[in-house]
């Protein structure tokens, strides 16, 4: 079937003529399709005959597609005629196929038998370049070269030449969609041959692919008339836009591509304020014969919206205070897509709420007061979780936690926890306040924990803690005042240390990762302050400081790998003879530390057993990536990891653990199983964890 290129229009021949008694020939050559009298008719003319309609058994075939990678598995994935071949040979594989009552016959007078329709939804004319054809049928699977099935699949004469004869419109609107306006194409078909297939043959030559030649890119409505006044906030939002154009003079033109830049174009006005900005008028004109695309493109941004008043709906027992409170915005501030976001998400970190649904009303005709509806539904008002675990840090454990979310009638929440393990044990309670102005929190704390360490040294330690939060977007800061008693004593009951401490202490976290679950680019840092004054019967009573910082980098490789680095020091500033408590020095080893070591193994040596130290430094190095294609959640990984902890800095000796393991990165954050070797020790260890540590 010719294709016919004429004044910068595509125009598809599909008029076919009898040439010979032996075949069809579409004009031009361009479709060449065996006649229904060719190969065997004088022979079946008795069936005829007695039947009263010449019939014949169905046609077995099979589709050839030659054109250049990737576009032979763009079109043995959209074609009619290729998904139909993959239809038909995927049933012909079933067990059902074989129970068919029968094959559907062929008649000459053009009634066919069913057959599954394949008609293609060739996209109106618009201003743009032709979309990719449609159907009902799915996409081919694993889309490759000429698959010969044996003896062919079956089909209908007449379903064939149709098929065949939508092939060459079909192949033209998806290379037209990959930039390609002036392609040859022929379908050809050969003869019919007792005992072998009928061979469609696609041949595709795609020619050179559409560049940009020329855009422009017009504003109109209130952006346009702010930007012409100078207003920064407009004409900061035109340059960006423009910037961000991604079909730039000499581009190759996607019909993607296209449709990709018009929408990111209306989000990013959108999200700045215009949110009722529609395309006014959109065109891309291709010249088939000089292969450029001129591109045309006016937004009418409409007005520009305000916050209005705030409406919240679904309540039932917790106060209006806190959602008001959290919300970053207030009425008569310019709208921007990215606060009402923000707001919906940290009303879902409230804990309060199973479902938050956060909408502006955006009626051009109410843009300077648009309203900002909250949909909410609660949680229940309390709630008992009970669990089980292991952790090849602190061993096995149980656990029960309760949650009030409206203690005592008041806007605080209450959580309460009990774990009992064979290492580790805790008695806690949280008292949290609900958002005040300005999204902070009141927090009390009490906790009282039970610590058995590998070399039987048990620690134990209580705290009292009162402070307040500010949880933003990306840095949360903690600050509170903690009363700590710690206490650790040898397996013979030899006290190896008392004290207490009275502290301010402050901690600053900061997130700008890609997901707070499951990271893959970014960083978090984690930086912890403290002075205080401690008391002890068994040394010296005196001031301390105390500095903390964790840092961690995530980074994608090529080739489908991630990076992820850590590097985390702390100090403790006090005189020698001034007693410090336990669990305010540092250890060193585990699964968030140096693997190949165990839990809380690294630190001073006091008589025999391992003790905090002043001084402590770690660093890890990680790299993964899918381990099966089938399995994108399944990662293998290597690292190295490297710390020590000591009172000095002189002293400090690195210890060195390497080795690999499996991720898994489940919805509630990465299952890690890892094997690792401790240098040191000169054995393996094996580590295992759930989520991520900042």
């Amino acid at each position: 079937m010719p294709v016919a290129v004429a004044g910068g229009l595509l125009t598809l021949v599909a008029q076919a003529q009898v040439s010979g008694p032996g075949q069809a020939q579409g004009a031009g050559g361009g479709v060449s399709v065996p006649s229904p009298a060719a190969n065997g008719s004088a022979s079946a003319a008795p069936a005829v005959a007695a039947s009263g309609a010449r019939r014949r058994a169905p046609l077995a075939w099979t589709l050839d597609i030659d054109a250049p990678k990737p576009l032979d598995e763009l079109l043995r994935s959209y074609l009619d005629i290729s998904r139909y071949q993959a239809q038909v040979s995927e049933a012909a594989r079933k067990p059902a196929a074989a129970t068919s009552t029968g094959a559907p016959q062929d008649a000459d007078d053009g009634l066919d038998a069913e057959a599954p329709t394949t008609g293609a939804q060739m996209a109106p004319a618009d201003s743009g370049p032709t979309q990719p054809p449609t159907s009902a049928l799915a996409p081919a699977p694993a889309p490759g070269s000429a698959q010969p099935l044996g003896t062919g699949v079956s089909i209908t004469r007449s379903e064939l030449r149709r098929l065949v004869a939508a092939s060459p419109e079909q192949a033209r609107a998806l290379l037209e969609a990959e930039g390609y306006f002036a392609s040859e194409i022929k379908v050809s078909l050969s003869d019919e041959v007792e005992g072998a297939p009928v061979v469609v043959k696609i041949t595709v030559r795609p020619g050179p692919k559409a560049t940009v030649e020329q855009v422009q890119l017009v504003f109109e409505g209130e952006l346009d008339v702010q930007a012409e006044k100078g207003d920064r906030d407009a004409v900061s939002l035109v340059r960006k836009i423009n910037q961000q154009w991604p079909l730039a003079v000499g581009k190759p033109f996607l019909q993607a591509t296209w449709s990709a830049a018009k929408n990111a174009t209306l989000a990013s006005m959108r999200s700045e304020g215009y949110a009722a900005a529609v395309w006014s008028g959109t065109a891309a004109t291709v010249d088939a014969e000089t292969q450029k695309a001129k591109l045309f493109i006016v937004a009418d941004s409409g007005p520009r919206f305000f916050y209005g008043p705030l409406t919240i709906e679904g309540l039932k027992r917790q106060p209006e205070s806190a959602i008001r409170n959290t919300a970053g915005f207030r009425q008569g501030q310019p709208y921007r897509e990215a606060e009402v976001l923000d707001f919906q998400e940290r009303l879902q970190k409230l804990n309060l709420f199973e479902s938050v649904f956060v909408t502006l009303n955006d009626d051009p005709e109410q843009a300077k007061k648009a309203g900002v509806t909250v949909q909410v539904r609660e949680m229940p008002l309390q709630q008992a979780t009970f669990g089980v675990g292991v952790s090849s840090d602190t061993g096995p454990r149980v656990s029960v936690e309760h949650l009030h979310r409206l203690l005592w009638g008041l806007p605080w929440q209450a959580k309460s926890k009990v774990q009992l393990g064979r290492e580790e044990s805790v008695l806690q309670t949280d008292l949290t306040s609900h958002p005040n102005a300005g999204r902070k929190r009141w927090l009390l704390s009490l906790q009282g924990s039970r610590q058995l360490d590998t070399d039987d040294a048990l620690t134990l330690s209580y705290r009292a803690r009162a402070g307040q939060s500010d949880e933003g977007d990306r840095l949360a800061r903690l600050t509170y005042a903690e009363f700590l008693r710690a206490k650790v004593t040898s397996s013979d009951g030899l006290d190896l240390s008392d004290a207490s401490a009275l502290s301010g202490n402050q901690q600053l976290i900061w997130r700008d990762v890609d997901s707070q679950i499951l990271p893959t680019r970014g960083f978090t840092a984690n930086v912890q302050g403290s002075v205080g004054h401690t008391f002890s019967t068994m040394e010296e009573a005196g001031w301390f400081g105390r500095a903390y910082g964790r840092l961690t980098w995530y980074r994608p490789l090529p080739g489908q790998w991630y990076a992820s680095l850590r590097a985390e020091g702390g100090h403790v500033f006090a005189a020698d003879n001034v007693s410090v408590p336990d669990t305010l020095l540092f250890r060193a080893g585990g699964d968030e530390s140096v693997r190949g070591y165990g839990y809380r193994t690294l630190g001073e040596q006091r008589n025999g057993v391992t003790v905090g130290a002043r001084t402590m430094v770690t660093g890890s190095a990680e790299l993964a990536r899918p381990m099966w294609q089938r399995f994108p959640s399944l990662w293998g990984a290597v690292f190295i990891d490297a710390g020590d902890a000591t009172d000095r800095w002189a002293d400090l000796d690195p210890k060195l653990g390497y080795g690999m393991g499996v991720r898994w990165r489940s919805p509630v954050g990465p299952l890690r199983l890892d094997l690792a070797y401790g240098q040191e020790e000169r054995q393996y260890r094996l580590h295992f964890s759930v989520g991520i540590t900042l």
